[in-house]
């Protein structure tokens, strides 16, 4: 723990310019921090929806449609290489008509869905702020599009999964979706911003949207160069003050690992199994359904937990510790042992979320919930039951599924 002197704290944050430029970033009032969008997708849906359609009297016209569409051109230049014939590039999308577009929300569960009749393209958009994608979504919504807007009577389609950082879709169901970065289409919105291209109430709102994105979700490179400046000037006191900073995350954690046995209970009575905790850590809390160990070969995992389990599940936080993930893990053992079991989920069709088995741990079946906020509004209690509600959900959803699918490798 670093040692450090008030003359080192007061340097950092007394009349410090570079800090001062930082808090002013952070200290502004934001009518969409305010109502509690900044991590709710379906608010952040219904703003961008508004602003893409055309027909709102925003006066943006069809300009945020446009600046989406060629945010996605150049994503699909920077995939392809050169444009295949009929790709959309940025030139054709300059080019097009959207002033008649129809922009749907939540049609038939698509995020966002732009209709452009007078150019035959349909464009459906998932939006993922911090959520990830569900099982067999993406396959589903492209079969909706293309069967509602064929091809074969002239209709061409684009699939964009927009995410903060450029997530691509899986290999299993996001065939033909195109990762676009949401740094990507609000640079692209900058210039509708620039442009003064609606009314002075609407490019006030759209500007205070591109801000909190930034603040929240995305870098400002301004910033980025701040912080970096400032750690590598006071980086002891920083590093001071970062030890001690308060950690809802983690105590939380620390209360999952505490009342594993309690959780166990809860997706027994919910799973129809028996399941109990395995070797766990305040890092890690693993659980085993007891049921498996008389599988064939399934006590021969190699250097993990000393029960020597195949296939467990585990529920560990993210890096930045505001998401808590639980999944299924095949572990380390013989390669055909582990191809036998992955292959058997596969054949059952069970959610996978992975397309290929990896060489030591495979890691299957990944659900998430949110358990850290800015605003720092709900208790442990809050959180905690949160955490219950995943694990009751996959404990009906996913552990019956997985165990119909290896009871086959019982002959």
């Amino acid at each position: 723990m670093p040692v450090i002197n008030q003359h080192a704290l007061e340097a950092l944050v007394v009349a410090n310019p570079d800090f001062e430029a930082i808090e002013r970033s952070r200290s502004v009032f934001c009518p969409f921090e305010a109502v509690g969008m900044v991590r709710q997708e379906i608010r952040h849906g219904h703003f961008l929806g508004y602003c893409l359609d055309p027909q709102r009297p925003h006066g943006f016209g069809s300009e945020c449609l446009r600046a989406l569409l060629r945010s996605a051109a150049y994503a699909h230049r920077s995939e392809l290489g050169e444009p295949r014939s009929g790709a959309i590039t940025p030139l054709s999308v300059h080019l097009m008509d959207f002033e008649k577009a129809q922009i749907r929300r939540e049609w038939r569960g698509i995020d966002l869905l732009a209709i452009v009749n007078d150019e035959k393209l349909a464009v459906a958009i998932e939006l993922k702020i911090d959520s990830t994608e569900h099982s067999g979504q993406l396959r589903r919504y492209r079969e909706q599009i293309t069967q509602q807007w064929k091809t074969e009577h002239g209709w061409r389609h684009l699939f964009l999964y927009l995410t903060k950082h450029g997530d691509e879709a899986s290999d299993e169901d996001g065939e033909g979706w195109l990762a676009l970065h949401l740094d990507m289409v609000a640079n692209e919105f900058d210039s509708v911003v620039q442009r003064q291209m609606g009314t002075p109430e609407a490019l006030g709102l759209l500007r205070a949207y591109l801000a909190m994105l930034r603040r929240h979700h995305l870098t400002d490179e301004y910033l980025e160069e701040l912080a970096t400046k400032l750690w590598s000037q006071h980086r002891e006191a920083l590093n001071f003050l970062m030890e001690r900073r308060p950690d809802a995350a983690s105590e939380l954690f620390a209360q999952i690992y505490e009342r594993r046995a309690q959780l166990a209970q809860i997706m027994t009575a919910r799973s129809g199994l028996e399941i109990v905790p395995d070797d766990s850590s305040r890092s890690i809390v693993r659980f085993a359904i007891k049921e498996w160990d008389t599988l064939p070969d399934f006590l021969t995992a190699q250097r993990w937990t000393s029960t020597s389990r195949l296939l467990l599940m585990e529920f560990q936080s993210d890096n930045d510790k505001r998401n808590l993930r639980v999944r299924f893990v095949l572990g380390p053992s013989d390669p055909a042992r582990r191809k036998a079991y992955y292959q058997a989920l596969v054949a059952a069709g069970v959610p996978t979320t992975k397309k290929k088995i990896t060489d030591s741990y495979t890691r299957l079946a990944t659900k998430s919930v949110r358990v850290a906020d800015d605003d720092d509004s709900e208790t442990k209690a809050d959180l905690y039951d949160r955490v219950v509600s995943l694990a009751e959900a996959y404990a009906r959803d996913i552990i019956p599924a997985y165990n119909a699918a290896i009871a086959s490798l019982r002959g």
